[in-house]
């Protein structure tokens, strides 16, 4: 039963750990010249972005954190890891709209 919880922290670790990357590559596309406002509504929403994307690396690296400690269970930090891959998504999906839209 031991190998299954384990085995189920790797994967959940694994998959945090790319989301975590995908932020990353979320940064540097928004500071990508591209990506550059027309409107003060376009900077703002970029400077939006910019703090959310921010707040969630940093929230991203500590639950990688807390979850790489041996003695944490999965099943302890399910649910937030659940809501970060979450909301991690949605910004994905607001970066994106913000790119078609700017």
């Amino acid at each position: 039963m031991e190998i299954s919880k384990s085995s189920k922290k790797v994967v959940v670790l694994t998959e945090l750990e790319q989301k975590r990357k995908s932020v990353g590559q979320l940064q540097m596309k928004l500071e990508s010249y591209l990506c550059e406002p027309q409107t003060h509504s376009g900077f703002v929403k970029k400077e939006n972005l910019r703090t959310n994307i921010n707040q969630a690396a940093t929230k991203t690296d500590s639950l990688l954190a807390i979850l790489k400690m041996n003695d944490i269970s999965i099943h302890e930090s399910i649910n937030d890891v659940e809501r970060q891959i979450e909301e991690l998504y949605d910004l994905e999906q607001d970066v994106a709209l913000y790119v078609l839209n700017r």
